[in-house]
């Protein structure tokens, strides 16, 4: 229910095992993630692509704790309103952490990057 309140449109499930899980969803014209970032034009905000990566994270592994460290985390392009993007996320238990990747459909463009250490 949470993105559907954003307008960002129903994962669908790519790959999933244990420790790893890849999906992908459409970030509408209409997500509210969008409004006022950037008043001429709408890029998805870092910290949305973050709130996106732990929503998903906490919903194919659980709640593992809050995200308290980042490290090397990159953006390297800008996702706008209507693109279908793919998520992969990795939750490493012997760090406690998840490293994510957002890139577009076939993995040619490379959104963001980033790996966050978990804790209490």
């Amino acid at each position: 229910m949470y993105f559907e309140d954003h307008k960002i449109t129903p994962e669908t499930l790519i790959s999933q095992t244990d420790d790893n899980v890849t999906l992908e969803f459409t970030v509408t014209e209409e997500c509210d993630f969008f409004d006022g970032h950037f008043p001429e034009i709408h890029l998805l905000p870092a910290v949305a692509q973050i709130d996106i990566m732990m929503h998903y994270a906490k919903k194919y592994f659980g709640d593992k704790g809050f995200a308290v460290a980042t490290k090397r985390t990159k953006f390297g392009a800008p996702i706008f309103p209507g693109y279908t993007v793919r998520l992969n996320i990795k939750y490493n238990s012997q760090k406690n952490s998840y490293a994510y990747k957002l890139t577009n459909s076939d993995e040619s463009k490379t959104f963001s990057t980033g790996t966050f250490a978990l804790g209490e």
